[in-house]
């Protein structure tokens, strides 16, 4: 199934697009290929970013964003698997460059949770250098105290109070891409692990149990509305974290494995025939955040719910290979 989703990603014109997006199923790519060890794949991925070699000026001059930085994952992890001394530097200077402006790049949405601690623990993988680990659980440990709920899920924004699955699912995978390179010393390793937990215990207690979407979670992870659907990216994201917390005994495998099981059997069966999940939510914010928008002022959660339902879209294909991934390893 890895090799389904990678491949359906090869073959794609990513089009000179540096949306996350594509960056997130791009870095899930490459790590599927080099798992299964994969030579032809792999090296159809690393000629894909030769379109992009040295083309970050404009990024790198500017003040950046959580959106943009976070494509440096991809010239880290061909870095990392291919040996490229260029791309390493190229990857490094956009970590270093949002490092050099972290503050700003806080927008206490939760979706940062993944942008920022992606490229800052890909920039510590690629070069050793314990700081960015440093960024990275820093930043976490704020967006805890500041967004995490006494169920262990996450308010969208500070100022915008729904448990949105997608924005869940980016928290919940960068809590697992940062606790997978955090040395259970470091001074925030606790904090982290405590929220991952918290968070972990609150999924499962919301995983349906029951009709044909048994082992998904809903748009709105909480919300009992019959508007709500449920949804795959978010699901994936939690899948991701499942598996990984369950292989690497953070979780008991008793209580979680079976969830874990659950959610990627559930989303197997929401892949086509070519590879592309369906039930894919269109990208949220908050309502009135985009001109032209739908603005549900007095019934927000129906902003969520009248998402568009997409297939393929990158935002369900990048989970489901970090889902692959954490299997195969």
């Amino acid at each position: 199934m890895g090799t389904r989703l990678a491949q359906a990603f090869a073959h794609a014109d990513p089009a000179g697009s540096t949306h996350y997006k594509l960056a997130c199923a791009w870095y899930g790519s490459l790590a599927v290929a080099g798992l299964l060890h994969d030579r032809a794949l792999l090296d159809a991925l690393v000629a894909m970013y030769a379109p992009y070699r040295g083309s970050h000026a404009e990024l790198l001059a500017g003040p950046g964003h959580v959106d943009d930085n976070v494509f440096g994952i991809v010239p880290l992890e061909i870095a990392r698997q291919a040996g490229s001394a260029d791309l390493l530097a190229e990857g490094l200077r956009i970590a270093d460059h949002q490092r050099a402006r972290i503050e700003a790049h806080k927008r206490f949405a939760i979706d940062d949770m993944f942008m920022i601690t992606a490229l800052q623990v890909q920039a510590w993988r690629a070069s050793g250098d314990p700081e960015y680990l440093d960024t990275a659980a820093a930043a976490m440990v704020e967006y805890l105290h500041a967004l995490q709920q006494d169920d262990g899920l996450f308010f969208h924004h500070a100022d915008f109070r729904h448990k949105w699955a997608r924005g869940n699912g980016w928290v919940a995978a960068g809590m697992t891409e940062l606790l997978r390179e955090l040395p259970p010393d470091h001074i925030h390793h606790a904090a982290i692990r405590a929220g991952y937990e918290r968070m972990m215990r609150g999924l499962v207690a919301r995983q349906i149990a029951s009709g044909e979407d048994t082992g998904l979670w809903k748009q709105i992870v909480d919300s009992d509305d019959p508007r709500n659907w449920a949804e795959t990216s978010g699901s994936a994201m939690f899948a991701y974290a499942l598996i990984t917390g369950v292989r690497n005994g953070w979780l008991d495998a008793g209580a979680y494995g079976p969830a874990a099981r659950a959610g990627w059997l559930a989303l197997a069966g929401r892949l086509t025939p070519d590879g592309e999940l369906r039930d894919v939510s269109m990208w949220a914010y908050k309502p009135g955040s985009h001109p032209g928008g739908p603005d549900h002022a007095g019934d927000e959660e129906n902003y969520y719910f009248q998402r568009p339902r997409l297939t393929g879209d990158q935002h369900g294909q990048a989970p489901m290979l970090w889902a692959a991934a954490a299997l195969l390893r």
